[in-house]
């Protein structure tokens, strides 16, 4: 398996895995591939991606961008995909260490990120050594 930044040239592939991945619960968000594709080309422009490529085919990807706070820059992972014949061997350690490297290496003061509370990622991410933040509470509202 290769890791690599991913480019314009798969956007098609990536909007494919995203949209098989959040359609399903507990997500189960109701976009369609447009709109994956336009959230993407918007990410192209302020953020970074990476891909795990597997026989030339994309098996995951990663999200993120990098933002400043207070306290300094943050990465904040925006998304993370894995095919789901693909989970649990290693793919989405591989990602998440590839956005620990970049953020090691940019001198940022942590990773950041927020997923749905019944995902079953949120064990995976724990495994990773990352913790629920007991402080913050992510809030949303939606704009009609």
């Amino acid at each position: 398996m290769e890791i690599r930044s991913a480019t314009k040239k798969d956007i098609d592939e990536i909007s494919k895995l995203m949209l098989s991945s959040f359609t399903k619960p507990p997500f189960k968000e109701k976009d369609n591939i447009k709109a994956v594709k336009e959230s993407l080309n918007f990410y192209f422009k302020i953020g970074k991606s990476f891909i795990a490529v597997e026989n030339k085919e994309i098996i995951g990807v990663i999200i993120f961008k990098t933002e400043r706070y207070w306290e300094g820059e943050v990465v904040v992972v925006e998304d993370l995909a894995v095919k789901e014949e693909d989970r649990d061997q290693g793919v989405g350690h591989k990602l998440m260490l590839e956005v620990e490297k970049y953020a090691k290496k940019n001198k940022a003061k942590k990773v950041s990120f927020d997923t749905h509370k019944k995902s079953s990622a949120v064990k995976f991410y724990k495994e990773q050594g990352y913790k629920i933040n007991q402080n913050t509470v992510s809030l949303s509202k939606k704009i009609r």
